[in-house]
């Protein structure tokens, strides 16, 4: 999928957004179904603090066209790893502190939705498959 055009970016960023927030709650709604609602709301919030730096991280870089501007599209991905990595500890930092949680619930929803993350290229793009 090329992305020359600001909408097929922004189709981009909110399918991984959406693929993200779905499977979110489909952590959530088996630690329902284990647990209790204390703990998927735990495990939400744990997946939530990996979705949205993520989503942040993808629209930072796929504002960019390409092809003429490297390296800013460079500068542009080690950034927005940066303010990722920064955004993500804050928000972990802000549920610890503020939120009543199941602590090692929180943590099962960050470390699921990290691995997610591995397979999200593949969903998003199950239609180059072949």
């Amino acid at each position: 999928m090329t992305l020359t055009t600001t909408k097929q970016r922004f189709r981009l960023i909110f399918k991984t957004f959406i693929w993200q927030f779905v499977a979110a709650l489909l952590v959530a709604a088996g630690v329902y179904v284990a647990f209790d609602a204390l703990g998927a709301k735990s495990a939400l919030y744990g997946a939530l603090c990996v979705v949205v730096p993520h989503c942040v991280f993808t629209w930072y870089v796929f504002r960019f066209r390409g092809t003429d501007q490297l390296q800013l599209i460079l500068k542009s991905i080690y950034r927005g790893e940066t303010f990722k990595f920064l955004l993500m500890a804050l928000l972990v930092m802000a549920v610890l502190k503020h939120a009543v949680i199941v602590d090692w619930l929180f943590f099962v929803g960050i470390v699921s939705a990290l691995i997610l993350q591995v397979f999200l290229p593949i969903l998003i793009n199950y239609d180059n498959w072949d």
